[in-house]
């Protein structure tokens, strides 16, 4: 797992989650869960507003939502809509930082059923995680839409302060 924070944007400080993997053997065990939950009680995390992810991956997103006590089909994604313009180019993520905002949540008249992504010109297999995409689908209401060639989920939950 990766992690980087944003420098300040109109929210405050962001972190995101550059990196998340587990391996195909060892999913579906609370793993990336945990190692994310982990961040709460780390010092370098004191003062994080907002947390952010693109991947390619449902349950990274689902992971990340978790984060702030939410399962991912109960997500609000006004707060997305909102500032991921202002946190995603404050990114030190280059990739990041370029990525074109796609989908119906930021796009009038999107021919494709991607509401929440982002095009980071990443072309990788993606048999696997549309597998786990079905599964999100079918066992409640997916909030990100479709995964288009090329694009990324954009999943950006703004955090409560923690208390000392």
């Amino acid at each position: 797992m990766h992690f980087l924070f944003s420098k300040p944007s109109i929210i405050g400080k962001a972190g995101w989650v550059t990196q998340l993997v587990v391996d195909l053997g060892m999913r579906r065990k609370y793993i990336a869960t945990q190692l994310i939950q982990m961040f709460k009680s780390h010092p370098l995390f004191d003062g994080v507003t907002a947390v952010g992810l693109v991947s390619t991956h449902p349950a990274a997103c689902d992971a990340l939502s978790k984060y702030v006590c939410q399962k991912i089909y109960s997500i609000d994604l006004n707060f997305c809509k909102e500032y991921a313009k202002s946190i995603v180019q404050s990114s030190p993520v280059n990739y990041v930082r370029t990525m074109k905002l796609r989908g119906s949540l930021f796009q009038d008249n999107v021919s494709s059923n991607a509401a929440c992504c982002g095009f980071t010109d990443f072309y990788v297999d993606h048999a696997e995680p549309l597998q786990a995409l079905t599964g999100y689908k079918n066992s409640g209401n997916w909030p990100l839409g479709e995964l288009p060639e090329g694009h990324e989920f954009l999943t950006i939950h703004p955090v409560s302060p923690t208390p000392q």
